[in-house]
């Protein structure tokens, strides 16, 4: 049976047609794009998947780690000095130092409360400090004795200076003695971050007197 032209034509469309769509899907096998990012979501995800795996398998691990951590904090936060105000752990720290310096058969006979230092890195942590002069009756023994009850309190407690320490010629007792140092001692406490939301009443009344003041 002869062809015609028309089915002939027919015929070759239907050929380039199959031929289009032939070269599209090689080309698109064979391009790196499409493929290459498939393969490259896929092993980043098989990566994701194996660190979760294995960040799970040692959850104990981490576990234990911080149970450590946490009891680590709770036996500092026991050596912290029992106040959580600067002025009430002033006044704790010089009657503690005090009490040390009476056992130990010394006097002071100056203190003043200097100015609290909030630690760095931490949210409530603040040092409290206290100048203290031993008294003209200091004795070596005396003052050894003083510093290893400052050293040995269950709280902690740190001589941060200590200056004016040396020997004199006593023209009455005609030897030399011990020269009254001055020193600075210096103790912790755990003061909790103030609510921002939670306003005292000075801020009250101050928001209060500027309302007034803006009327």
């Amino acid at each position: 049976m002869k062809t015609s032209a028309r089915e002939k034509r027919v015929l070759y469309a239907g050929i380039a047609i199959a031929a289009a769509i032939f070269v599209y899907y090689a080309a698109t096998a064979l391009s790196p794009g499409d493929g290459e990012s498939l393969a490259d979501k896929v092993k980043t995800q098989e990566n994701l998947l194996r660190r979760q795996k294995e960040f799970i398998g040692r959850e104990d691990f981490y576990k234990k780690r911080i149970e450590d951590a946490e009891s680590d904090i709770e036996k500092i936060r026991t050596r912290l000095l029992p106040e959580n105000n600067a002025a009430a752990a002033n006044a704790e720290l010089q009657r503690l130092l005090r009490a040390f310096a009476d056992e130990a058969g010394i006097s002071i006979a100056s203190s003043l409360n200097l100015a609290e230092i909030k630690v760095a890195d931490s949210d409530s942590l603040v040092k409290i400090s206290v100048r203290i002069g031993i008294g003209s009756d200091c004795r070596e023994e005396g003052l050894v004795d003083f510093l290893l009850s400052i050293k040995n309190y269950d709280k902690f407690l740190k001589v941060e200076e200590i200056t004016n320490l040396g020997s004199v010629m006593s023209a009455s007792l005609k030897r030399l003695v011990l020269r009254a140092p001055n020193m600075v001692v210096a103790g912790y406490i755990d003061v909790p971050p103030q609510d921002p939301s939670a306003k005292t009443g000075e801020d009250v009344a101050q928001a209060a007197a500027s309302s007034r003041g803006r009327r």
